[in-house]
């Protein structure tokens, strides 16, 4: 018993490790909670996921920011449907988040464009729109840029394309893999007052 973590029981303490973990993840491009699956639905009312990139994330407001192209099939389906589940999963901690929520999106946000380097901005430097059919293999973007880094002045063009998927979180449910018992939990969150769990629920697992 001695080797378990110090949230094994602890609902409160579970909640620190949460909050923990999503900072880390926004902070430390090699945490396991840097990267995360989002699921939308299609017009079909299909399931869509894909990994996406843990840019920002605010306990006073539960809020998570990622950042997208805006001609993405994903901005489609959230202006049609903004709820939305995100999955994390950190094979080292053994920790797993399911976190559902309702998506807004930001066009051309300034401050999270110029948070980008000039590597990352040329991928909204594309001509044809992402998801689109393309005859030959491509990045999308210009391919002198695959090589040489734009210049800042070349990349400001991409901020057309860009936008800040702001998505407040309603709800996260929390897995804990352990050999001697696995540990589940649920908290809810409430608009009225968001730095507060307002309720908060053990779960068999």
């Amino acid at each position: 018993m001695k080797d378990l973590p110090k949230f094994y029981n602890c609902l409160n303490k579970i909640k620190k490790e949460i909050f923990f973990l999503l900072n880390q993840g926004v902070e430390k491009r090699k945490s396991n909670f840097h990267t995360l699956v989002l699921a939308t639905t299609n017009e079909q009312n299909r399931a869509e996921v894909r990994t996406v990139v843990l840019r920002s994330f605010s306990e006073k407001n539960m809020l998570i920011g990622i950042h997208s192209d805006i001609r993405a099939n994903k901005i489609k389906e959230l202006k049609r449907n903004n709820k939305v589940s995100l999955l994390f999963y950190d094979e080292e901690k053994k920790i797993q988040l399911r976190i559902r929520g309702e998506a807004k999106i930001l066009d051309s946000h300034k401050n999270s464009w110029d948070k980008l380097n000039n590597w990352s901005r040329r991928c909204y430097l594309t001509e044809i729109s992402p998801g689109k059919y393309s005859k030959n293999p491509t990045s999308g973007f210009p391919e002198k840029f695959s090589i040489n880094q734009p210049k800042k002045i070349e990349n400001e063009e991409g901020i057309k394309n860009f936008c800040l998927i702001q998505i407040y979180i309603n709800q996260i449910e929390w897995l804990y893999l352990a050999s001697i018992g696995n540990r589940r939990a649920i908290f809810d969150f409430s608009k009225k007052n968001n730095a507060t769990f307002q309720d908060k629920k053990w779960i068999v697992p």
